[in-house]
């Protein structure tokens, strides 16, 4: 571990940072610090939730290492933007346009903003968006009309084309209710603000010797028999208290989340939460690894051996329904969800044949779930009554 010491200007103060400097990213220092704003979805530099302004530039903090960061340089991150007590235009238009849902991504989207406004104070709606596609900010919530609304309605508050106070929700103009009105979520200020508490922004708050865990994702197969796990190897490594497997769990193993669809085919009881004897899905987990640092968790986590045997992968819905197809869980067909299909009082032919256009073919497409840019975190601790919290 080779650790610096530099000089940085964040928020508008002097600041003397020490980083590991083979390791550490730019997000990774501010958020030790404390700016927790930051926040880190993909650690890739493609979602744009951690981004920070570097000396007059929008950047994403994950992927920037600190080894690459000037001495003295300028930092701005959302906590310089603006306080509860003191909002930043920006900030009021995106409680009084909805443009936090989940929040995950509000700062990253505010921080991105403010530097945008600074360069072009009076940007169309095609130039904002265009903005936020180049520096890479991505929102699972909203569909980004409200992200512009926001944009545009500070703008003009900025410009002074507008007052401040057409930004603040009046709840006079709407005779107490709050139906088809820009009444801000109540978890609104805290989203627009970094200061909402998020899982990795609680892990922070853990105490000290909390055991950190990591998976064991076997990802070579998506489908296969699981012949043996070998972890003897991993509980050598330093750090390492404890490597868990399906037998550990005293109870039953699987999810157990029933499939109360009405078309459904599967009964929700067939995922387990830890592998035993086959591997569904690419990435599934079939063993946990606990140790002192996150680091020696996932080190360990790496070094299990996993014995697999290769089933037939389906990898599109045509190939996993055909006739020969084998069963993924056993009993339950491949296609575990039938949705019926409606076409109206007329047979489609007829309706086709007197169409102005029409088009025929045998079409299909995958499910497409808007996944989290937040990552899937959890903390656990007994509690005073020696219940799992």
């Amino acid at each position: 571990m080779a650790i610096k010491r530099i000089s940085l200007n964040i928020n508008g103060v002097d600041r003397y940072i020490e980083f590991d400097l083979e390791k550490d990213s730019l997000a990774a220092v501010l958020r030790r610090f404390g700016l927790t704003s930051v926040k880190v979805g993909c650690g890739k530099g493609v979602c744009g939730s951690c981004s920070v302004i570097l000396n007059d530039k929008v950047i994403r903090s994950c992927s920037k290492k600190m080894k690459d960061v000037p001495e003295f340089s300028k930092i701005i991150t959302l906590e310089g933007i603006g306080t509860p007590t003191h909002l930043h235009p920006l900030q009021e238009a995106w409680m009084q346009y909805g443009a936090a849902q989940c929040g995950f991504c509000s700062p990253g989207f505010i921080v991105s903003a403010y530097q945008l406004l600074k360069e072009n104070p009076a940007p169309s709606r095609d130039e904002v968006r265009q903005w936020f596609h180049d520096h890479r900010n991505i929102c699972r919530c909203t569909g980004y009309k409200p992200i512009v609304d926001a944009v545009m309605a500070a703008a003009k508050v900025m410009r002074g084309e507008a007052d401040a106070s057409s930004l603040h929700y009046d709840d006079k103009k709407d005779n107490g209710s709050i139906y088809n009105t820009h009444y801000p979520r109540p978890t609104a200020l805290a989203k627009v603000t970094g200061l909402c508490d998020y899982g990795d922004d609680i892990k922070l708050k853990m105490p000290p010797d909390t055991l950190q865990l990591a998976m064991v994702q076997p990802k070579k197969y998506a489908h296969a028999k699981i012949l043996g796990i070998d972890y003897s190897e991993a509980e050598k490594m330093p750090g390492v208290v404890r490597v868990i497997t399906a037998r550990d769990i005293k109870g039953v193993n699987d999810l157990g989340i029933p499939l109360q669809h009405k078309h459904a085919r599967g009964n929700g009881f067939d995922c387990p939460v830890l592998n035993t004897d086959k591997i569904f899905n690419f990435g599934d987990v079939v063993a946990l690894v606990a140790a002192d640092t996150e680091e020696h968790a996932r080190a360990a986590a790496a070094a299990v051996k996993v014995d697999l045997e290769p089933l037939p992968e389906y990898l599109n819905y045509l190939d996993a329904v055909a006739p020969d197809a084998m069963q993924i869980h056993p009993g339950v067909p491949n296609t575990f969800l039938y949705q019926p299909l409606y076409k109206g009082d007329k047979e489609p032919r007829e309706v086709i044949e007197k169409s102005e256009y029409s088009v025929e073919g045998s079409f299909y497409t995958t499910r497409e779930p808007h996944l989290p840019i937040e990552g899937d975190v959890v903390q656990a601790y007994f509690d005073e009554d020696g219940i799992l919290t």
